[in-house]
């Protein structure tokens, strides 16, 4: 019998995961907004000098930085020019969202609407970060030294590796790693726990 519900429930995580991402792909500007500000707040406290604003665009952040290129030199914006600016692909990092919620949906486990509302808080900022990661890697590749030479600014192998991990491994990671964490005690968990056991015993 837990065999029967072990499969029921890898079967029905599959028919979300088609329903999930159904409602990703047609929701996804509204559903990475709160990550928009997250990241809109994150970059405007760590690179106070290298920011000036982000515009929220239906599936993108634009960051709007304070640099401007004149005859092919960078240099800091006056007032009155227009600074570079970055549109960063939100899908890049928020694929995540309905992986985590298949996962979740699922799975039995006890008040689901606050363990998702929670999951998706985490997941907002892991994907702010994301932002923040492929914000600096684009300053890096575009502005170069004037920006690596700025306070609080990482050693460009940070970047890179920052930039690499947040855009191919966080979203398929972190949802995984977050259900697991809140799948503790579910019956799902009991019955898994069990056949670990008796797999050690059988060793």
């Amino acid at each position: 019998m837990r065999d029967i519900a072990f499969r029921q429930q890898v079967l029905t995580t599959l028919l979300l995961l088609a329903i999930t991402f159904g409602l990703w792909m047609a929701t996804e500007s509204l559903l990475a907004t709160p990550a928009k500000w997250l990241a809109h707040g994150l970059l405007t406290l760590w690179f106070p000098g290298v920011i000036n604003t982000t515009i929220f665009e239906p599936g993108a952040l634009l960051v709007v930085s304070n640099f401007t290129e004149i005859n092919g030199v960078i240099r800091l914006a006056l007032p009155d020019e227009e600074g570079l600016a970055f549109r960063l692909n939100t899908r890049l990092v928020s694929y995540g969202l309905p992986f985590y919620a298949a996962l979740l949906w699922g799975s039995r486990i006890k008040n689901p609407f606050n363990t998702f509302a929670l999951g998706l808080f985490v997941l907002w900022v892991a994907m702010a970060l994301g932002l923040a990661a492929m914000t600096a890697k684009d300053l890096m590749l575009v502005v170069g030294q004037p920006f690596l030479a700025t306070p609080w600014v990482p050693p460009p192998p940070v970047i890179v590796v920052s930039y690499q991990f947040s855009v191919l491994l966080m979203p398929t990671l972190a949802p995984v790693l977050l259900w697991v964490f809140q799948l503790r005690g579910s019956p799902l968990w009991k019955h898994l726990e069990s056949q670990l056991e008796g797999h050690q015993n059988k060793g």
